[in-house]
């Protein structure tokens, strides 16, 4: 029961995730061709956005940079797209139990 569980939760956020790439992607396409750039959202400015990440944690460390640098540069529709087949992957590997 709790594979099966496991295999249609995974399979719906790889359908979610793939779903809201495809989205995002559309929205940034036609704010293109309203405005004329093509303005993407990295990681970093969702984490600041839904307040899962602080300012403070990057300034406490001197490790962290390459981190912020990192999560700035990577934009989240190629995130979704990035986890979406793993998702999958494990939604798949859960229904074979």
């Amino acid at each position: 029961m709790t594979d099966r569980f496991l295999n249609l939760f995974f399979c719906l956020v790889a359908l979610g995730l793939a779903g809201g790439a495809a989205l995002l992607f559309i929205v940034g396409f036609v704010e293109y061709l309203q405005l004329g750039r093509w303005a993407t959202r990295s990681l970093l400015q969702l984490g600041y956005d839904s307040q899962l990440i602080q300012a403070r944690w990057f300034l406490a460390h001197p490790w962290s940079w390459p981190v912020h640098d990192a999560l700035a540069r990577f934009p989240i529709t190629l995130a979704m797209l990035c986890a979406a087949p793993l998702s999958w992957w494990l939604g798949t590997l859960f229904g074979r139990r």
